[in-house]
């Protein structure tokens, strides 16, 4: 490396990589302008000859920049610096390969043009380097408007809000690439947030029955404020809450969480944490976020609106179990089902003991609290899987799909002593008991039609009813 330097007026500072040193003379000597010229020769050349200094421009001589990929390293490791090709070929390359800001010259330059040259050179790569951006940010709109509409029409076309929910984060996970991330969602009835959905290394702890409330955390904060926030450093954030880092083993550093919005109310919050490439998340994260997520919630909402649509039209109002409407169309379909795998199933018919008599003493208002609480205890008694129906009155039906005879005798005991053992109506001051009869027919043994199943286990309850109540039999 040497230095040659010219008068002492402002300096024009260039770098030559030149493979002798006449080029070196010939631009400096006699030179009107105030030219320092560092030389490198690119046979020895190593990226700690480089050092700190900045140049005005970066001239290669042809031949020079085939050492080593040279050009290739002098243009990532200097991108604001124009590069000028002394003695392009005549094809119009550059020499050792391609730099689209490049100036290329076939002659060396005369001395009194060559800070015009070098001017028109940063010119000429500022507008290329303009013109770069301009052609990234209308690529990345594209790719926004293309995700956008694949969001608002897949997601529109969907009625299942879960399915949703996987459009959308599939869609901002490829745009925002993240370690984890999370959906939570408003509960009307109490208005805390409940962990719909996590994915990522977040997701691998069971978050379901998690709660937060309404301002606490980040999710809280967004979820009472409408407003969407960035966290590049969760420790000096007072916001953070640590215990769910805790919970699922996973090290927050950085969160970006934005409001689900419809029609002008928060119905959750999405949460993104930890950038894939490890760099903090920016405003432009948070405005793609925002893009996507407004036309995401009413998708969303209208999932919600018609998932409770259906279940109004399948549920009791009381007890808010399902209706004999949904029961019978989900007998007939468990018994097909049944018949094609060759497998078994149980149905439990059961009636109240004595609830007239609650009924009588207490009013009505105290028999629907009763028939409410009847429902709770028979749903906790039972599977995720198994079905459970308000027949009509003090009625009940629970169909047990993959169930044979001992397993539903087992069950019907659990659901007696469960409703023998509560005390009913307790926030009304009172303490009332029940029993039930219960009646147990199986698939295949007793029917192959919901008609048949219901009418033998309908039989084996009044059996018990005549008995002395408070039993159980199965069909015969």
């Amino acid at each position: 490396m040497r230095k040659v330097r010219g008068s002492s007026k402002k300096r024009l500072r260039l770098a030559l990589f030149s493979v002798s040193a006449k080029l070196t003379r010939s631009l400096s000597n006699g030179s009107r302008e105030a030219v320092e010229l560092t030389r490198f020769d690119p046979k020895t050349f190593t990226k700690a000859d480089w050092g700190s200094e900045r140049y005005d421009a970066i001239i290669v001589e042809q031949g020079a920049g085939a050492v080593n990929g040279l050009v290739r390293w002098i243009r990532k490791a200097n991108p604001n610096v124009p590069l000028i090709a002394l003695g392009a070929a005549k094809n119009g390359r550059e020499p050792a390969g391609r730099s689209v800001y490049a100036l290329h010259l076939r002659d060396v330059p005369k001395q009194t043009v060559l800070r015009s040259l070098v001017r028109d050179a940063q010119r000429h790569l500022d507008a290329s380097r303009k013109a770069a951006e301009v052609s990234r940010r209308l690529r990345e709109t594209s790719r926004r408007l293309q995700v956008l509409g694949d969001i608002v029409s897949t997601a529109n076309s969907i009625l299942d809000p879960r399915r949703v929910l996987n459009v959308i984060m599939s869609q901002i996970q490829e745009l925002i690439p993240s370690e984890a991330w999370s959906i939570l969602l408003v509960d009307e009835e109490t208005g805390d947030l409940t962990f719909e959905m996590a994915l990522g290394e977040k997701g691998a702890a069971d978050l379901s029955t998690t709660r937060i409330k309404m301002g606490e955390g980040v999710a809280g904060w967004v979820a009472q404020t409408g407003e969407p926030t960035i966290v590049n450093d969760v420790k000096r954030d007072t916001r953070f809450q640590h215990r769910f880092d805790a919970l699922t083993r996973f090290q927050t550093r950085a969160i970006l969480c934005a409001p689900l919005t419809s029609r002008g109310r928060t119905i959750g919050v999405v949460e993104i944490m930890n950038r894939a490439s490890g760099n903090p998340f920016t405003r432009r994260d948070m405005n793609l976020l925002m893009t996507m997520v407004e036309p995401a919630a009413i998708a969303l909402e209208n999932a919600i609106l018609f998932q409770k649509t259906q279940q109004l039209a399948v549920t009791d109002d009381l007890t808010k179990l399902y209706n004999s409407r949904y029961l019978n169309s989900f007998l007939e379909e468990a018994l097909q089902r049944a018949s094609q795998e060759e497998g078994q199933l149980a149905l439990l018919f059961l009636d109240l003991d004595g609830f007239k008599g609650i009924n009588d003493r207490h009013g009505h208002l105290c028999g629907s609290r009763t028939l409410f609480e009847v429902g709770g205890i028979i749903r906790g008694a039972v599977r995720e899987e198994d079905i459970v129906s308000r027949y009509g009155g003090d009625e009940f039906v629970v169909v047990l799909p993959d169930t044979d005879g001992s397993g539903a005798l087992a069950v019907a005991q659990r659901i007696r002593r469960a409703l023998k053992q509560h005390v009913f109506l307790e926030e009304f001051g009172l303490e009332a008991s029940l029993s039930a009869s219960f009646g147990v027919s199986l698939y295949p043994d007793h029917g192959a039609s919901p008609q048949d199943l219901m009418q033998k286990a309908d039989q084996a309850m009044y059996s018990v009813k005549e008995g002395g109540k408070d039993a159980i039999c199965l069909a015969t």
